[in-house]
């Protein structure tokens, strides 16, 4: 085994600018690709299921394998293990302001004990496994949005995974154009490369455990407000700002006190996120007319200014949170719809992962104390520590 690098090795603080591994599943070189598409005509088809296919299987479908899969998917959804609603319903009992996040991985959790997923399977049963979790966990999210009000879970609707979970989570019928921009919501979202909850993903699988486990640790990692919570904190910096007169001096305020303003920087986009750029000009135009117009003209105001003072422009999460805001949906729902869409990517990079796998196990510089000699407990002195604490 390498021993550890000394002190005055080179490393590279929360590994950016680092090649930890290969992948065959997204670009971002010059543009975002899937499978070597751009983005921007699967943006704007907005077909989650065309694009959880493309991620898992590594082509488009056709018509056939696209119904046959969204079909599947869809039947995942309606079956889901009534065992794990059953054991949701207590939990919500017992605390229902719990996290959806937290819910989500509980679910997730308790299907792969229902599922006996111990260690990965063959490739096909890998991907079966993915399409089940593409149509359970968006109903597990739906399931727990009911439980968590104290109502039973209404049965999955008809339709696509866009249309039915924007239905269960607003409890209305979804227009044409809504369901399409929430769809394009989730094709944006859906896969980013080796961004933390898919690397903590791939780092549990290379271990050789299982799928389960891997969307666990995933989920756990996005909850964080520096990666998928940062689209909550979105609207709610919106909320605090208020109006237009307010953002200069509230974004005055932050950059003066060297706060994060939630929405803007990206570690890999150095010229601004490109999902951003596609669905600030969608959101523009469902909200134009709206009430959510005031809104857009407030995030329009900010945006200049920390281009002006900062030369920040948008990550996805800015225009995303409005996007979700102007469709109805609840403030605490938006990182657990973020996990619906990476749910494909994940999958995808678990599969990967499994197929060409090796432990990942980096390492790390030593800063703690030099070589120090044991004594025995009876000779030992009290620590500077001790002290102070007495």
């Amino acid at each position: 085994m390498n021993a550890s690098p000394s002190v005055g090795s080179e490393f590279s603080k929360g590994l950016a600018g680092v090649v930890a591994g290969r992948t065959a599943i997204c670009s971002l070189e010059g543009d975002l690709r899937y499978r070597g598409y751009a983005i921007e005509p699967l943006a704007r088809a907005g077909d989650f299921e065309e694009v959880a296919f493309l991620l898992l299987r590594g082509e488009l479908p056709s018509p056939a394998e696209h119904a046959a899969f969204s079909n599947r998917v869809a039947a995942a959804a309606r079956g889901l293990d009534p065992r794990v609603i059953e054991a949701l319903k207590m939990l919500a009992a017992a605390c229902p302001t719990a996290s959806p996040m937290d819910a989500l991985r509980t679910g997730v959790s308790m299907l792969g004990q229902i599922e006996d997923d111990r260690a990965p399977g063959s490739r096909e049963a890998l991907l079966a496994q993915a399409e089940r979790l593409l149509g359970q966990v968006p109903a597990l999210l739906a399931a727990w949005v009911d439980l968590a009000a104290g109502r039973t879970p209404a049965v999955w609707p008809e339709g696509s995974i866009a249309q039915a979970l924007l239905e269960r989570l607003t409890g209305r019928a979804a227009s044409a154009a809504h369901v399409a921009a929430f769809g394009t919501t989730l094709v944006l979202y859906a896969e980013h490369e080796f961004n933390a909850s898919t690397f903590t993903a791939r780092t549990i699988v290379s271990t050789g455990s299982d799928m389960h486990s891997g969307i666990c640790g995933a989920i756990g990692a996005l909850k964080g407000p520096l990666h998928g919570g940062a689209n909550e904190q979105v609207l709610d910096t919106l909320g605090e700002i208020g109006s237009v007169e307010r953002a200069d001096g509230w974004v005055h305020e932050q950059l003066a006190a060297k706060r994060v303003v939630m929405g803007f920087g990206h570690r890999v986009y150095k010229d601004g996120d490109v999902r951003a750029k596609l669905l600030g000009g969608i959101c523009r135009e469902m909200t134009r007319g709206t009430d959510a117009q005031p809104l857009e003209d407030l995030a329009d105001r900010v945006e200049r200014i920390m281009l002006e003072r900062k030369g920040l422009k948008p990550n996805l999460d800015w225009p995303a949170a409005r996007v979700y805001h102007a469709l109805g949906l609840a403030i605490s729902v938006f990182t657990p719809i973020f996990v619906v869409s990476r749910m494909s990517g994940w999958t995808a990079h678990i599969i990967e992962q499994i197929g060409d796998n090796r432990l990942i196990r980096p390492l790390s510089v030593y800063t703690g104390e030099p070589p120090r000699e044991y004594l025995p407990l009876r000779e030992r002195q009290p620590s500077s520590q001790a002290e102070s604490a007495e």
